[in-house]
């Protein structure tokens, strides 16, 4: 497996912006294969990394939110998470500032505990998970103006029961969740 690393990377003979938005850059890429010399072109987004939080309060819930996805058109069960910004030092000092803005929640013992390419086929970016512990409401959210969140607390049986039945649908939320509940923390065992 770690021999796919090896292979020698295709190369971008030409690559050109076709759109650009406020949230990510779409850019043609005319690359060459490696293996065969041809080439052919592909499109490429480029989205800043991002992180989501799953924060553990000291009676061991989980902070989960609600929200309005304009993609699906529905309402997801989430963790608090977004963009890492041009004013965070570190994945993790964003998915802190996220929480207490998403959630009015704040912890300790803050740390990242996995990472993920959400898409690289077509993406980029890094997708972070960071743990906090010891989570509480301490202010009231700052909430974005198109933000519209519900915050509540699980327990994780609940939350593997939301899993389990599907009630949780977004992919990197799953990814994140997945991290946490496979490693040794919050006095649970690996599985």
């Amino acid at each position: 497996m770690g021999s796919q690393n090896k292979k020698s990377a295709w190369k971008v003979l030409n690559r050109t912006k076709v759109l650009k938005t406020p949230i990510f850059d779409i850019f043609l890429e005319h690359s060459i294969c490696p293996r065969n010399g041809k080439g052919g072109n592909f499109y490429v987004f480029d989205i800043r990394n991002w992180v989501n939080v799953v924060a553990v309060t000291k009676e061991q819930k989980i902070v989960m939110i609600r929200q309005f996805r304009q993609g699906s058109k529905t309402y997801e069960y989430e963790i608090p998470g977004g963009l890492i910004d041009d004013t965070d030092s570190s994945p993790l000092e964003a998915g802190i500032r996220e929480l207490r803005e998403e959630t009015g929640y704040a912890g300790t013992n803050g740390r990242i505990i996995g990472k993920v390419l959400p898409n690289p086929a077509l993406q980029g970016n890094v997708c972070y998970t960071a743990l906090v512990e010891n989570a509480e409401k301490v202010s009231s959210t700052a909430m974005e103006d198109a933000e519209d969140i519900e915050t509540f607390l699980v327990t994780i049986p609940e939350l593997e029961k939301m899993i389990r039945k599907g009630e949780i649908m977004y992919g990197l939320v799953l990814n994140a969740l997945s991290f946490f509940l496979n490693i040794e923390t919050t006095g649970r065992t690996k599985r």
